[in-house]
């Protein structure tokens, strides 16, 4: 413990007192668990990731050892920072992170679901852009630095109160083009645990958001983190998993692999309008089963959404043409607004001209 001024005296005391006290459970994982912890040094609440009772065999000490590596590496504004690791007096290793106020999208989504009238007020269509393109800037940085997150989801991305997109839980993340980069043998057809959850054993991630070569168990690189960045974003929009429906593993597996999802536009949701064209569009393309025919980077999908909001909309459809078309003349006025102001004085000068002129004919 750091020694603490003993009232308005000069002197240092010590207090005998852990470094750490619990506060209480904030949620557990495959084979993780996150507990609210009090740091009595910096006087300051913090996060401390530990591994689950029931998990501590060697090869998940050994995963888990790879995750604090893995996100010590990742130094993003959008990724939760290790403050520190530790082992405590039970001899089970930890790691302490940031400790992030606020909740998770996949409540933010549950709520907008049922038709929250104050988070439909502050979560937009277009708030909703700019929470993604956030979580997008995150993985984009650690693809940069060759490592994998392997379960995207909305259960591991936390929204501030001021607005801070952080993507958590690294514990599956690995080296793209690493031996383990790809997965174990797929699941069991009659497992029957929830296709939500992230799954440490014979499978590893959560098959509701995997890509379907992640769901066979082959090699991945980026372009699996990008389909199932685009599935979260399709359920950011619409409302609703593209997979809805399915209640066993097995089928979503098969779903995985077949099933064309519907354009967020044409997702309807008694308590929004349809999701801008453009958006299904840009959906389209990340969800391919083809990884060749999907985004092929991060980056891609990021400068995609940058240009949309300078206005540059992608001609796709008559909707997207009429959109184009508008947002143009938009920039134009921004851009050349004393053309437009003389055009206008032109305009209405003529039309009183012409006013004068029928009335004295």
């Amino acid at each position: 413990m750091l020694p603490r001024l003993d009232g308005g005296a000069a002197h240092l005391t010590r207090q005998d007192r852990p470094r750490y006290q619990q506060q209480g459970l904030l949620g557990a994982g495959g084979v993780g668990e996150v507990v609210k912890t009090l740091d009595n040094d910096i006087d300051r609440v913090v996060a401390i990731k530990r591994l689950r009772a029931d998990m501590r065999s060697a090869g998940h000490l050994a995963r888990f050892v790879e995750e604090i590596r893995t996100v010590g590496l990742l130094e993003h504004p959008n990724i939760v920072p290790i403050h520190d690791v530790g082992v405590d007096e039970e001899g089970q290793y930890f790691f302490v992170m940031k400790y992030v106020e606020g909740e998770t999208l996949e409540s933010i989504l549950d709520k907008l679901r049922k038709g929250d009238p104050l988070y439909h007020a502050h979560y937009g269509f277009e708030r909703r852009v700019e929470i993604f393109v956030g979580i997008l800037e995150a993985v984009a940085y650690a693809h940069s630095k060759g490592i994998l997150h392997r379960d995207l989801k909305p259960a591991n991305v936390m929204i501030g109160p001021f607005g801070e997109v952080m993507v958590m839980d690294w514990g599956l993340a690995r080296r793209i083009a690493g031996p383990s980069a790809g997965l174990e043998p797929n699941v069991a057809a009659n497992d029957t645990s929830s296709p939500f959850a992230t799954h440490a054993g014979a499978i590893l991630g959560t098959p509701m958001y995997m890509s379907p070569e992640q769901a066979r168990g082959e090699a991945l690189d980026v372009r699996s983190d990008v389909y199932a960045l685009t599935v979260m974003f399709h359920e950011m929009l619409g409302l609703e998993h593209y997979l809805e429906g399915k209640e066993t593993i097995a089928a979503v597996l098969i779903g995985v692999q077949d099933q064309k999802p519907r354009a967020p536009s044409f997702v309807s949701n008694a308590h929004q309008g349809s999701a801008p064209m453009d958006l299904s569009h840009f959906v389209r393309k990340g969800l391919e089963k083809d990884p060749s025919q999907r985004y092929q980077t991060v980056d891609e999908m990021i400068d995609r959404l940058r240009r949309r909001a300078e206005g540059y909309i992608p001609i796709q459809c008559h909707v997207t043409l009429l959109k184009r078309l508008t947002l143009a003349w938009t920039h134009f006025l921004d851009r050349h607004p004393l053309i437009v102001t003389t055009l206008l004085l032109l305009m209405v000068a003529w039309a009183i001209a012409s006013a004068v002129w029928l009335a004295r004919g």
